[in-house]
């Protein structure tokens, strides 16, 4: 009799540090998520736009069509800015740009430098930025 009790105790005696061993040990760790902040920046000498295109933080193609540019550079020219964030080191971020006028520009940035930019002339011109 005292053979099973001794045995019953030091049984609930193992299983209990074994589950203290599983409930406490150590969580791993979070994974780190590094981000990039992308700006994409349209440029024309008007207004208003025939449209534009650009991937966005998942890399899927987004289009907008009669697109209005309401910020002034310091040249005079129209300009807005597409921000946003997504995970670093992902697929490469594209720009197509198609100007009401006679100028069209398109730039990235990533994390504040740019890596792609291009400029076009001409009648209603289309400019196209691709990083990486």
């Amino acid at each position: 009799m005292a053979r099973a009790l001794l045995f019953r105790l030091l049984l609930t005696l193992a299983v209990s540090a074994l589950a203290c061993l599983l409930v406490f040990a150590p969580a791993a760790a979070a994974p780190t998520t590094d981000t990039q902040r992308i700006t994409i920046t349209l440029i024309s000498d008007h207004e208003h736009n025939g449209a534009a295109a650009w991937t966005d933080a998942d890399g899927r193609l987004r289009i907008q069509s009669e697109v209005p540019l309401s910020q002034r550079d310091p040249d005079g020219k129209f300009k807005a800015s597409l921000v946003y964030t997504r995970a670093a080191a992902e697929a490469p971020v594209d720009a197509l740009f198609q100007s009401g006028g006679r100028f069209a520009r398109c730039e990235i940035t990533v994390d504040s430098e740019r890596v792609a930019d291009h400029t076009a002339h001409g009648s209603r011109p289309t400019s196209s930025c691709h990083s990486g």
